[in-house]
């Protein structure tokens, strides 16, 4: 049957989960968020195992679940310990620098290599953890878990790490809070500074106080005041990442939290229902859906950005990921009328860039009548094509033919006056749109007729091309206007 004892350490564990998705979802990729996910994915994967392994109902299935998982207790402590030392060296205050460079880089190197040695332990003897004298506790001493795994002669050290990384994290914290740069900085570092003490009361009550007092402390109990911390960590390590853009995120924050909740509601009641409690595997199969769940619902945009390239261009890329970033701003920011600005100025740019792929691609086509019937160009113009030929119904080869002449016509009004030389505005885009289009001469006989670098000749080439899109766009336009005007006098 189910721990009932252990549900709480599962709740933490999938909140854990939530979080570490949301501050990488929400925050920009920098070294504060992802040691920030890294400490919060570590804290998971420790509760993962500290939960299995409460209703394994064999020795070995228990040490399976806490030996696959430990190295999480040693190394969350640490990553918490480098994120304060990381937000820390983004506050240029002369004593917080001299802090970073004699103490805190010092003490967060040495942890760290003391971590390293505390998990290479646990997989290659029993100094942390004596796995091979693991007992069945006594019928009165098993509320939480059937066995228990003997403290080794290095778990003192452990349980030293742990309260020193946290203490430490907790000193940076404070000195962050109290020489923050500005208001808002220093209502964020407040919070981590709750944070820290929460997780300095909830990883020293599971190591230190049970490693005297014979497990006094539920572990449960433990597990529910790091989830506390984690919260206070996440929702101001995100805002903290987003304090340059002036952005809020309590609603988002908290929508987040509910979409993903629901998800993990819907997908547990299904497993329950199934009556996975009643069986180890059936559990961890359960815990494993639940998670990815919540990983692939969460980022499901990073997703579609990889899909996106194998089977979009970039006009659609671009447009897809605008709307994407538009709406996720949308609940980031209480300015709703500069975002909406935002979103259509590039909305535009990116019909302005379709426009110019199809002008180009056109283009490329001149001198052949065949591709050039099928060319995307004719459904974004066909007011210009049907006014140069008076409205009359055309064939495919007809329709290639004038938009041929459409073009031609419009490179030819580049050409700059006459006496201009070759280095008037101008003239060199339409010499190269000439001799590469109509003449159909080559980019490097081009390149060196006018005696211009690659570089020069592709950005006068992308400059020209823009101006056509835009000269056809400008006069479908206008006899879409003339028509309408007409069809509303008559």
């Amino acid at each position: 049957m189910f721990n009932w004892y252990a549900a709480p350490t599962f709740a933490a564990m999938l909140l854990f989960w939530i979080l570490g998705a949301y501050v990488f979802t929400r925050s920009p990729l920098s070294a504060v968020s992802l040691t920030a996910v890294a400490a919060q994915f570590a804290t998971a994967a420790y509760l993962l195992g500290s939960g299995m392994s409460a209703n394994a109902e064999t020795i070995d299935d228990m040490v399976a679940w806490v030996r696959g998982f430990q190295w999480a207790a040693t190394v969350a402590p640490t990553l918490w310990l480098w994120l304060t030392v990381l937000l820390l060296r983004e506050q240029p205050h002369p004593l917080i620098q001299r802090y970073l460079r004699y103490a805190a880089y010092p003490f967060a190197i040495a942890l760290a290599l003391v971590t390293a040695f505390l998990v290479l332990n646990l997989y290659t003897g029993d100094g942390v953890l004596s796995w091979s004298q693991t007992f069945a506790r006594g019928p009165t001493d098993s509320s939480y878990t059937r066995y228990n795994v003997p403290e080794g002669h290095l778990y003192p050290v452990f349980a030293v790490l742990i309260l020193a990384a946290t203490g430490i994290a907790a000193i940076n914290a404070v000195m962050a809070w109290r020489l923050a740069l500005d208001t808002e900085r220093r209502r964020h570092f407040g919070w981590l500074v709750v944070a820290s003490l929460l997780f300095i009361v909830g990883a020293n009550a599971l190591g230190i106080v049970n490693m005297a007092a014979h497990g006094v402390v539920p572990s449960w109990l433990g597990h529910l005041v790091l989830a506390g911390g984690m919260v206070a960590m996440a929702w101001n390590v995100a805002a903290y990442s987003l304090l340059i853009k002036g952005q809020v995120i309590r609603k988002d924050f908290f929508y987040f939290l509910t979409a993903i909740g629901l998800i993990c509601v819907l997908y547990g009641g299904l497993f329950a229902f199934a009556g996975a409690g009643n069986n180890l595997s059936l559990l961890g199969l359960a815990v494993t859906t639940l998670i990815l769940a919540i990983l692939t619902h969460a980022l499901t945009d990073i997703g579609r950005k990889g899909l996106d390239r194998f089977f979009y261009g970039a006009d659609v890329q671009q447009l897809r990921a605008n709307l994407a970033s538009t709406i996720q701003s949308a609940g980031l920011t209480e300015d709703l009328p500069t975002v909406l600005n935002e979103a259509q100025q590039e909305i535009a740019q990116v019909s302005i860039d379709h426009d110019v792929r199809l002008t180009e691609q056109a283009l490329r086509r001149l001198n052949n009548p065949a591709t050039l019937a099928e060319c995307e160009l004719l459904t974004r113009i066909p007011r210009v094509i049907s006014a140069a030929r008076d409205g009359v119904e055309l064939t495919p080869l007809e329709r290639a033919r004038v938009l041929r002449e459409v073009l031609t016509a419009a490179i030819e009004r580049l050409k700059p006056p006459e006496g201009d030389g070759i280095g008037a505005p101008g003239a060199l885009q339409y010499h190269i749109l000439r001799e590469e289009y109509l003449q159909g001469l080559l980019n490097k006989q081009i390149m060196g007729r006018h005696s211009i670098s690659e570089g020069t000749f592709h950005r006068n080439r992308r400059q020209a091309i823009l101006t056509i899109s835009r000269e056809l766009e400008t006069q479908e336009r206008r006899f879409a206007t003339a028509t309408d005007r007409l069809a509303t006098a008559e």
